[in-house]
């Protein structure tokens, strides 16, 4: 009892580990792995041509085939599989080195391992194998020792499967979901390891020219052609979220004011203090690299701020603004108020409300070190309309990528940011003694244009990226960036 305890405790540990394993390879080793799959695949076919001679003539027809080496096991009702192997395309005469995953569901019990065979006969079939979309199908195994039998052959449309047992035991009854997935450290898809387009930062293990890099995505428009010349591009697509935390100070112009509810028109006024705008914003990002070189996003989210300031207006002009006769004895509470004062006018205004950008990334890259250059335009729509209007930022950069290993790849960089922000604040304020209202409309910028950059961002794999970078050391603002972004 016990022993039978004890191999199903090590079978489940068994199934687990193959579902959730995942294939990778240290630079130094890819060349070998690669030769050794060859090998293989070529073992593989002349195996499975003894058993079934009419299948070169098969292979010869086909425009493509998959082979590789599959383990596989079954617990109870849970069952699942890992492998790698490589996908001969007679098209473009490229090899696709490719992780094998398989879930099933089902009755069995047992642990094999599998050589298999896909002929491809239609093309669109080797690319959806390619695409890597989970596949249904009804599994049976039956499996005792190595060369038991050909499991029986699979025909499918546009395909055609064949597998032999290598050794374990194992049988089952299961509903089975397949899944073909690129291997990236083995297949120089041109996929970059970092999320900018880079020439030459990564040339060990690369294929040879008996696998010819091929750009199996719709964007961005002429890849091919730059893959061509040496570059590796990241994933076309990024999905991510986006936090900003920006203080700056600000100044005013084109104050309006309508005095006691008469017409809102220009008003000359006397200085400002205390002019600062702060305050977070979240932003949901979406981005696509359009051209090798050149990405265009979108991004909507909220703000959350305020912008306390205080506008010193001169009393007599006030007055005259009213058309108060200060000699009569009716208006004295309001020229006392009024005349030879500088009047503080308090605003406070908030920021709460949705924001809308669209942006431009130029980048580029050689060897270790790149150049960005991102652009964004912003538009905020206060829920309160007390204040709205657009913000533009230009944020070159220059900077430097470091292998770290199984952990990715980190880049820092250093440059400056150009922020020019314009903003329209309305609203109505009354002095303490109540004689006098304001209704008011002022225009508000910030005050220095540019300051300094630094930040990293760390490309944790090809599909996870975390940034974050501080804006200031220099002019009147300071900023806090940090995103995180998913590519495919």
């Amino acid at each position: 009892m016990y022993i039978r305890r004890y191999s199903l405790a090590l079978l489940t540990v068994v199934v687990l580990a193959m579902l959730s394993a995942c294939t990778t390879f240290p630079v130094e080793e890819r060349v070998a792995v690669r030769g050794e799959i060859n090998q293989a695949a070529a073992e593989i076919i002349a195996e499975l041509i003894v058993e079934n001679p009419e299948l070169e003539a098969e292979i010869s027809r086909s425009v493509g085939y998959m082979t590789g080496v599959v383990t596989s096991g079954t617990m109870l009702v849970v069952g699942g599989g890992t492998g790698i192997g490589v996908i001969f395309d007679k098209y473009d005469q490229s090899r696709t080195y490719v992780n094998l995953k398989r879930a099933d569901i089902g009755a069995g019990l047992g642990v094999g391992r599998y050589h298999f065979l896909v002929v491809f006969n239609e093309r669109e079939s080797l690319l959806d194998f390619k695409d890597g979309a989970w596949k249904p199908s009804l599994g049976a195994e039956s499996v005792t020792a190595r060369g038991d039998s050909v499991a029986a052959v699979s025909r499918d449309k546009g395909f055609t499967s064949y597998a032999l047992a290598e050794e374990g035991k194992a049988v089952s009854l299961t509903l089975r979901l397949v899944k073909v997935s690129v291997n990236h450290d083995l297949t120089n898809t041109g996929v970059s390891n970092v999320s900018i387009p880079m020439s030459g930062y990564d040339e060990t293990g690369q294929q040879g020219e008996d696998a010819p890099r091929v750009w199996d995505h719709q964007l961005p428009f002429l890849a091919q052609k730059v893959l061509d010349e040496g570059y590796d591009l990241p994933l076309p697509y990024g999905a991510g979220l986006v936090y900003a935390y920006v203080e700056q100070d600000q100044a005013l112009h084109s104050l309006q004011a309508g005095i006691n509810g008469k017409e809102i028109e220009p008003f000359e006024f006397v200085g400002f203090e205390n002019a600062v705008s702060k305050g977070p914003s979240w932003q949901l990002r979406y981005d696509t690299w359009l051209f090798p070189f050149m990405n265009v996003s979108a991004m909507v989210g909220t703000v959350n701020g305020d912008a306390p300031l205080d506008v010193i207006l001169d009393g007599d002009l006030m007055l005259d603004h009213l058309g108060t006769d200060c000699s009569k004895i009716i208006n004295r509470p309001l020229c006392e108020a009024l005349e030879d004062n500088l009047i503080t006018l308090p605003i406070e205004a908030t920021f709460t409300g949705k924001t809308y950008s669209l942006g431009l990334l130029l980048a580029g890259g050689w060897k270790s070190y790149f150049v960005t250059i991102p652009t964004n335009w912003t538009y905020a729509d206060m829920d309160d309309t007390d204040a709205g209007g657009a913000v533009l930022t230009v944020t070159p950069r220059v900077g430097k990528m470091f292998d770290l290993g199984d952990a990715g790849n980190l880049a820092v960089f250093v440059g400056g940011n150009y922020l020019d922000s314009e903003l329209t604040v309305t609203g109505r304020v009354a002095l303490p003694d109540d004689l006098v209202s304001i209704d008011y409309i002022i225009e508000q910028e910030n005050t220095g244009k540019w300051n300094g950059v630094i930040g990293f961002n760390w490309d944790i794999t090809r599909r996870w990226s975390l940034a974050a970078e501080y804006n200031g050391f220099f002019g009147s603002r300071k900023a806090y960036i940090a995103s995180l972004t998913w590519r495919y």
